[in-house]
């Protein structure tokens, strides 16, 4: 395969200059990125990534727009409440509750409810959880895993005694209900961060991806969408996808990397140091190719037109190219 190339956009960084001026480096200090690949620096300031004269460099951002969210009862601090176009038109995570104490999301609250709204002008429809469980989650994610045109709705639910297992639920009969679940680990405060959903090894069943215990010698594991239930796949460890304490989750991405028309997962390695792009086939797990990172991860992997962007915990900001 192609070799990947990462692009390091440290300290001098190429800012266009105005019409008639000379062009300038600027050193900035990345905080984070947000979903839209806008990088906000520790200083304020607002930037995107841009590709002039053959080469990359940083051009000013324009201001957010006043920030006004899907209406989203009850959605949890630092919740995110997703859009859906199938049977769901948006999923969100509600009842903060501070009745698991485990706190590696940034603050002492989980949700003891899962609420969707139906499309076509459908009501908010609720799953509360027994007082043994939360989802341990700030957001759902929807795919349609079997092909029928209804959402699935990810999602990571912890049990006090037996910790967090990825579960699955859907729209049934105007109820929202559990589908099926992985196996948790059976000892309490162990966590997973699902990475997503897709047909990885091209057999024509979505899989589902997740790490478990990302903080401590995380383990990626792969689970094939069958017969309305999950089975394991595979599994691969020494990677990670979450800092600890911290409300980010999505350190991780999909995308075809290897040019073979299957989606990869790129993943940072346990220190977050390293980003591995791991091909998933029927019978095992693989890593294409290992791409050095100038410190560990500390933001989002976000997908953008010039590859993909992402920030360490150090400030520097890397770009890793889409196909390379």
């Amino acid at each position: 395969m192609r070799v990947l190339i990462l692009f390091l956009l440290l300290a001098g960084l190429v800012v266009p200059a105005p019409p008639g001026g000379a062009a300038r480096a600027q050193s900035v200090a990345v905080d984070s990125i947000g979903p839209d690949g806008v990088i906000l620096t520790r200083s304020g300031n607002r930037y995107r990534v841009s590709a002039q004269g053959g080469r990359l460099g940083l051009v000013p951002a324009a201001p957010p727009l006043p920030e006004r969210g899907p209406d989203a009862p009850g959605l949890i601090p630092h919740g995110r409440a997703v859009e859906g176009d199938r049977d769901i038109a948006l999923a969100w995570l509600a009842r903060p509750t501070p009745r698991y104490a485990h706190g590696v999301l940034g603050d002492p609250l989980e949700a003891a409810a899962l609420r969707v709204r139906a499309a076509n002008g459908g009501g908010i429809v609720e799953h509360v959880l027994p007082e043994t469980q939360v989802f341990e989650d700030l957001y759902p994610r929807l795919a349609d895993l079997d092909g029928d045109g209804r959402d699935e709705v990810i999602v990571v639910r912890a049990h006090a005694a037996r910790g967090a297992a990825v579960a699955v639920y859907g729209l049934r009969d105007d109820a929202l209900v559990p589908l099926a679940a992985t196996e948790p680990p059976g000892v309490p405060n162990r966590w997973i961060n699902p990475v997503g959903a897709a047909d990885f090894d091209g057999d024509g069943f979505v899989e589902v991806a997740a790490v478990e215990t990302p903080h401590i010698g995380g383990v990626l594991h792969v689970w094939e969408w069958r017969d309305g239930a999950l089975h394991h796949q595979g599994s691969m460890a020494g990677v990670s996808n979450h800092a600890i304490g911290t409300p980010v989750l999505d350190l991780h991405a999909i995308a075809d990397m290897t040019g073979d028309g299957r989606p990869d997962i790129l993943l940072p390695d346990q220190p977050r140091t390293s980003l591995r792009v791991l091909t998933v086939t029927p019978e095992r797990i693989r890593e294409a190719t290992r791409i050095s990172l100038p410190g560990a991860l500390g933001t989002r992997i976000v997908a953008t037109g010039h590859g993909f962007v992402m920030g360490t915990t150090g400030g520097d900001l890397a770009v890793v190219p889409m196909r390379p």
